[in-house]
């Protein structure tokens, strides 16, 4: 986990950095008003004009989306910043695992060769993100060397 969420705005400002911050917000559930109660729904979107937010968009762990009204929402418990690698709902982990793992192959095709800060702390949060050994099981080689220990990068 990277750190509590601690409402609506701050859910919202993690989804409009999401780049930047990268991981995801899931929640530990969501029950709506109805009764109905989802484990594990990752937070995809919130929706709302200025500092009014009107909707939430997740996703379950069935895979199903849902666009919910706040009023709709009953209560969010444990919502949480977490890395990709780290997220329980297992549809929306494989998802942004794969869209992860394209971007960072298509990034280190683009800047072969480059040493520019940038693009290096932008590699280091991708395989924060990602997990050093997903990026090793799918045998994807990467133009800098990370050390372990002191979570140092080196170009190659």
């Amino acid at each position: 986990m990277l750190y509590q969420l601690r409402g609506l705005t701050d859910i919202a400002a993690v989804l409009l950095n999401e780049r930047k911050c990268g991981g995801a917000i899931e929640a530990e559930s969501i029950r709506l008003r109805s009764g109905e109660e989802f484990s594990n729904a990752v937070i995809i979107s919130v929706d709302g004009a200025g500092s009014s937010i009107y909707t939430i968009g997740f996703i379950c762990e069935t895979g199903q989306h849902y666009l919910v009204h706040v009023n709709d929402i009953s209560m969010i418990t444990n919502p949480r910043h977490m890395w990709t690698c780290k997220i329980r709902n297992q549809i929306v982990r494989k998802e942004k695992l794969e869209r992860k793992l394209r971007y960072l192959e298509k990034l280190c095709r683009l800047n072969e060769g480059s040493t520019l800060q940038p693009f290096i702390e932008e590699v280091q949060l991708l395989i924060n993100d990602i997990g050093l050994e997903q990026i090793r099981r799918t045998g994807m080689m990467l133009p800098v060397k990370l050390i372990e220990e002191k979570k140092v990068l080196h170009i190659a």
